[in-house]
């Protein structure tokens, strides 16, 4: 349900700047914090196939509502998650150390430059330095939010 929440807010967000701006990546952000957290919990046993489905369903709901052809985004989600859990299971158990956070906070960064560079790279064009440096932004407040949490368990 937080999930859906969280599709609903950003979709609500890029409602209101009407589409201009690249809005962060809330849904997948929360995907990603999900797994992470899981993983820091030590909570092995958890199968992350919700996750998998997850992203592919917010990512046709975002295609479908926003960019009009399916897979765009659902491509780039299911990637970016798809690359978060092998990640992870590469860590060893005890994750305590510097380097653990700086790949925490890479793969919570993957979220915000992966899924929207995928319709660039499948249809071409040029990608303004602007739009996603707006995007970086407003999103690194987001995953500074989101490691304090997760360090804090």
């Amino acid at each position: 349900m937080k999930l859906v929440i969280l599709w609903l807010i950003q979709d609500l967000l890029t409602v209101f700047t009407g589409g201009r701006m690249q809005i962060p990546g809330i849904f997948l952000m929360g995907i990603v914090y999900k797994i992470v957290q899981k993983k820091l919990l030590n909570d092995i046993n958890e199968d992350e196939t919700w996750a998998i489905w997850s992203g592919f369903a917010g990512g046709i709901f975002w295609d479908l509502r926003w960019v009009g052809v399916p897979g765009f985004f659902t491509i780039g989600y299911v990637g970016v998650i798809l690359i978060v859990i092998q990640v992870l299971r590469a860590l060893p158990p005890q994750t305590e150390d510097s380097l653990t956070w700086i790949i925490i906070f890479v793969m919570l960064e993957l979220t915000q430059i992966l899924p929207p560079l995928v319709p660039v790279i499948i249809l071409g064009g040029t990608m303004g330095i602007r739009f996603f440096g707006i995007q970086q932004l407003y999103a690194l407040p987001v995953i500074i939010i989101c490691l304090l949490k997760i360090k804090g368990k």
